[in-house]
């Protein structure tokens, strides 16, 4: 059992570590890699197909389609799922789901070329699949593909458009353009209610992604109902719980100002009850605070790294033992020794009382 405790250390810290470096590029694909995160986006969506989809058996498709020069500011989620019956049996045809996530600040006009692109790269990938194991293309049968465009700016975009949009004349020539409609997410436009109660816990979390840009005040009270909200998700849950509290985790320390990262740490964990819990939360936060030191994402390395522990053990002291821990905590806030923070910060993970820590 201990084995597999320290086995999952392992694979939370490096999944934060990934959502920390990855951040800006693909936080939020990393999230739809989980199967319940991708039911309840599509369950924010309508469509007579949402009932037939089988996600208990959705599969990742470890690949892209994105042009290298778009990786900047799009990525995308490529994922296969059983098709149901209309009495909802499995059945052995499958789906296979696009979603196209773009975080570029602005729409881009280009979007219907570059969707209609992806998917015929996406059937021309099945055609290649199904050469390799059959002698001819003369009995092929594509699986369908149901294109997603999820959009995470900040500004106005209405539609994606289609292609006509860009063709000269565009109109005349409808019947012979190609058409393609994806599904639309429009982040900036869904209302909260939809978010809460439609789109269920990942619902939730991108509630906290539309609204990074908030005053301070709403963001920390957003950030405080959602992280006890996550809470109560079930046990078997515990590595989709992870996933989302290392976003929201990473998405403080890249979304918001560094002034306000202490209180928006704080508001995590007192939003934290299980006393489980409330140990990963701690682990998270020295995971970042590694992360930053690492990338130089503070000024001045040793500078950063000072900061980083003073806060870190200052902000847990105070977290842990209350009041009694004031005196402690302002003699952590003035230590300059690196290496003497890094002890007492090792210490803390297992102390139970102030004595044990044997600060000062």
């Amino acid at each position: 059992m201990a084995k597999r405790d320290r086995t999952a250390k392992h694979v939370s810290r490096k999944r934060l570590e990934q959502l920390v470096r990855q951040f800006k590029e693909n936080g939020v694909k990393l999230l739809l890699e989980h199967p319940e995160n991708v039911r309840e986006l599509i369950g924010m969506l309508s469509g007579p197909w949402r009932d037939r989809i089988d996600f208990d058996r959705m599969g990742l498709v470890k690949t892209t389609f994105i042009r290298r020069d778009f990786r900047h500011v799009e990525s995308d989620v490529v994922l296969t799922a059983p098709l149901l019956d209309r009495r909802g049996r499995r059945t052995r045809k499958k789906l296979l789901i696009y979603v196209l996530i773009e975080h570029q600040s602005e729409p881009d006009r280009l979007m219907p070329l570059r969707i209609l692109d992806y998917v015929v790269q996406i059937f021309n990938f099945q055609l290649r699949q199904w050469t390799r194991s059959h002698d001819s293309a003369s009995t092929v049968r594509l699986q369908p593909v149901l294109p997603i465009v999820f959009y995470t700016g900040t500004r106005h975009w209405k539609s994606p458009g289609v292609l006509t949009d860009l063709v000269e004349s565009g109109d005349q020539f409808r019947d012979i353009t190609p058409l393609l409609q994806p599904l639309y997410v429009n982040l900036p436009e869904l209302s909260a209610e939809t978010l809460d109660e439609t789109g269920g816990d990942f619902g939730r979390v991108l509630r906290v992604i539309q609204q990074r840009k908030a005053r301070p005040r709403e963001f920390e009270q957003l950030l405080e109902q959602v992280v006890k909200r996550l809470e109560l998700m079930p046990d078997e849950q515990r590595s989709r719980w992870l996933d989302l509290l290392s976003y929201l985790h990473a998405l403080v320390y890249h979304e918001r100002q560094s002034a306000e990262h202490k209180a928006l740490t704080r508001a995590i964990e007192r939003s934290v009850e299980s006393d489980d819990h409330r140990q990963e939360v701690f682990n998270m936060s020295q995971t970042i605070a590694d992360e930053l030191i690492e990338k130089g994402m503070q000024k001045g390395e040793q500078k950063g790294k000072l900061n980083s522990l003073q806060q870190i053990l200052s902000l847990q002291l105070r977290e842990r033992f209350g009041e009694q821990a004031e005196a402690v905590a302002a003699l952590v806030e003035r230590t300059k020794d690196v290496a003497q923070l890094e002890r007492w910060l090792k210490q803390f993970a297992t102390a139970t009382t102030l004595e044990e820590l044997k600060i000062g």
